[in-house]
């Protein structure tokens, strides 16, 4: 019998259980994928716990993972790649390594305009339609602006209304703001953000014409 996702957890010692507790709503986003063949990316390696329990759980996943301090081949279906989320170009190099990703977690640097500029960018070039994004620990949002992680300053950026204007791309129909990045879902769950993208599907079906166009009014989205 498999192992569930929080008996993996606490098997490995990652932290996803505790103290986040994400084994309360993870698997209603990733249970069906747990004996699919696809790529994966997570960002961070730390002490390797997360990405064990990753192998573990999609045991016929191509599993990437990013991180700023280690290069290192864990097996020849996991695979950890030396870069920095903080930098357009290697998040470029990763993303033409990996090719396409089903899922994509960012458990990396924690910083929200980190976070934030790493989504907007993967998202869009890496992530494949109907995939899902995680942003873990978003509870550095919530911090003081002059409170520092893993050497960077959280700063002012505000992760969480960017992420909120997204809701006006994914209502594109009717705010008139584009849905550049084809998000499908955003689910809010204690300390992440679930982004789900548009399959084909999806897409074709809201490219439509709203049929009571002439009562909405202007819209832009938060840039």
């Amino acid at each position: 019998m498999e192992k569930s996702f929080l008996e993996l957890c606490r098997d490995t010692g990652t932290d996803k259980v505790n103290p986040h507790g994400y084994h309360f709503f993870y698997p209603f986003f990733l249970e069906r994928m747990r004996n699919e063949t696809f790529n994966m990316l997570e960002i961070g390696y730390g002490s390797g716990q997360s990405l064990k329990m990753w192998c573990e759980y999609f045991p016929k996943c191509n599993l990437f993972c990013m991180d700023i301090y280690t290069e290192l081949n864990v097996s020849d279906r996991c695979r950890v790649i030396k870069a920095n989320q903080n930098s357009k170009s290697d998040l470029q190099l990763v993303a033409e390594q990996v090719g396409s990703a089903r899922l994509i977690i960012d458990d990396g640097s924690h910083n929200p305009k980190h976070q934030f500029e790493t989504f907007t960018y993967l998202f869009e070039h890496l992530l494949e339609a109907g995939g899902t994004y995680i942003i873990e620990d978003i509870e550095t949002s919530y911090w003081r602006p002059d409170r520092a992680l893993y050497g960077y300053l959280i700063g002012n950026f505000d992760l969480m209304k960017r992420i909120a204007s997204c809701q006006d791309m994914i209502n594109h129909e009717f705010s008139k703001v584009e849905n550049t990045l084809h998000i499908s879902t955003i689910t809010y769950g204690q300390n992440c953000i679930i982004i789900t993208k548009r399959t084909k599907e999806e897409q074709a079906y809201f490219d439509r014409k709203y049929a009571l166009e002439f009562m909405t009014r202007d819209s832009s989205f938060l840039a």
